[in-house]
């Protein structure tokens, strides 16, 4: 855990230093094993996904450690440059299907209190539920009020809190989409359909941001629909491009 922690800080120093791009990117988080779990699904499709676009924009992910030192560095990973959108994963080993988070509770993982001192006692994700709801129709998709209390939840929080606080956003009157996802164990889901149905919901959310940002200057509206169809790397694993996705009602969401 040590190790991985000095790698992560070593990598968030050099990241900090850079220069900034001028194109955004998307922001993708996973998490390490930890515990007595070999594997963490969450941490498999943050690489799987880790440098593939998406409606023109490369994702940029990260393994972060499931510790304290981990929920605070992705929450200067959000403060660090200005994304296109940012989207946490975690693992639950009880979930039957990839559960799309709508809120995250001011509340520490480790410690007694909120995670922001007066802060709202609950924040809803900045990403636009209904494109989502509308685009992603995936038939273990499964939608969650509750994030725990955890650090999946805390990370959550932090990330929605900076943008808010920090008034990250995407273009004026559009705040950073963002959104967390928990991943089932691959026994239930497959890493292959994990990963597209995580790399659908990032399109949804930048398509449905209401900007016209970096993404439509460098395609047009035709090779954007080209783009979301197209395998990205690795071709083994998401040969099958957006396969489950469907143009069904909004009501077809199941709240867990």
């Amino acid at each position: 855990m040590a190790s991985h922690s000095m790698r992560l800080s070593t990598w968030l120093a050099s990241f900090l230093l850079a220069p900034r791009a001028v194109d955004a990117d998307v922001l993708l988080t996973g998490y390490n094993p930890w515990g007595n779990f070999t594997e963490n699904p969450s941490g498999e499709v943050a690489d799987v996904l880790n440098g593939t676009t998406v409606s023109g924009l490369p994702i940029v992910a990260y393994r972060l450690d499931v510790s304290e030192a981990g929920v605070l560095a992705a929450e200067e990973l959000v403060a660090s440059r200005d994304w296109d959108a940012i989207v946490h994963l975690g693992f639950e080993d009880s979930a039957k299907g990839l559960k799309l988070e709508t809120m995250a509770l001011n509340q520490r993982a480790l410690h007694q209190g909120p995670v922001v001192p007066l802060g709202p006692l609950l924040l809803p994700t900045t990403a636009d539920l209904g494109a989502v709801a509308m685009n992603t129709h995936n038939p273990h998709e499964l939608w969650s009020r509750d994030a725990g209390t955890f650090f999946c939840n805390e990370i959550y929080y932090r990330s929605l809190s900076a943008i808010r606080t920090r008034s990250l956003q995407l273009c004026k009157g559009a705040m950073i989409p963002a959104i967390f996802v928990h991943v089932p164990p691959l026994s239930q889901m497959p890493l292959a359909e994990s990963a597209r149905f995580v790399r659908d919901i990032i399109i949804d959310m930048v398509r449905s941001s209401g900007c016209n940002n970096n993404s439509n200057n460098k395609n047009s509206n035709n090779n954007n629909s080209n783009n979301k169809n197209k395998s990205p790397t690795p071709s083994d694993v998401l040969a099958e491009g957006s396969k489950g996705r469907g143009s069904g009602p909004w009501w077809h969401i199941k709240f867990v």
